[in-house]
């Protein structure tokens, strides 16, 4: 499989910030400003790229894709990781938590930091057990900061799929997410929230049907995808 130009180094350098936070943070709990200062770096490029820090800057994104990927049995993930309702329950859920500890900190610098210490602990022990059965980085469709950035930027830099797409389901094969663009076709772009912009599914398209752009428009009414095709013996 082919991947964007530096990608892979982006995640590799990156992915020792998981262990550095989650291990060095119960140490010394000022570690967790490195999850702070990773939260704003993502809100304000997602502003610009969408969700292209999940796909290129994530520490875990990063640490799942290329730490975990080694013991994973990568099934195919469930259906209700990207279930829209589950989604919202994720985040409501670990958004709750995390308001409660930094109320509870009560302008603590020290406690604020070990607040976020503890999310990234709790984000990749679940993510951890999820990727060791199914697809490495199935928490990232589960994600609430995914959710998030496809809210505040639902338009930016969106997946394009373009008329000559073949539907040969290559790029589902390629997604960590399991995205299959070939499916929207008619529909013309992929959600927010289901692309991570790594641009996996663009460099291995065999027809070159794929591209990424803003969407400031109003996007195509969305039509109900086809059923699921058999991917071609060529590409399995």
């Amino acid at each position: 499989m082919k991947e964007a130009k530096n990608r892979k180094y982006w995640q590799i350098g990156l992915a020792p910030l998981v262990p550095l936070v989650v291990v060095g943070g119960y140490f010394w709990p000022y570690l967790g400003y490195i999850a702070i200062a990773m939260l704003a770096f993502m809100l304000t490029l997602s502003l610009f790229r969408g969700r292209y820090y999940c796909g290129w800057f994530c520490g875990m994104g990063g640490f799942f894709e290329r730490v975990l990927a080694l013991f994973s049995r990568k099934r195919k993930m469930l259906p209700v990781f990207k279930a829209k309702w589950f989604r919202w329950i994720v985040f409501v859920l670990m958004m709750s938590l995390l308001a409660s500890r930094l109320i509870l900190a009560n302008g603590d610098p020290v406690k604020i930091g070990a607040a976020f210490v503890m999310m990234w602990t709790v984000s990749t022990g679940m993510a951890i057990a999820i990727g060791l059965f199914w697809k490495p980085r199935s928490w990232c469709s589960i994600c609430p900061m995914a959710l998030f950035q496809g809210l505040i930027a639902p338009r930016t830099y969106l997946l394009q799929v373009g008329e000559s797409c073949r539907e040969c389901g290559l790029c589902e094969k390629v997604c960590p997410i399991e995205t299959n663009p070939g499916r929207l076709k008619n529909v013309g772009v992929v959600k927010s929230t289901d692309c991570l912009r790594c641009g996996n599914c663009v460099v291995n398209c065999p027809v070159k049907a794929l591209s990424f752009a803003d969407s400031r428009q109003a996007p195509r009414k969305a039509v109900k995808p086809p059923p699921e095709k058999e991917i071609s013996p060529m590409f399995s």
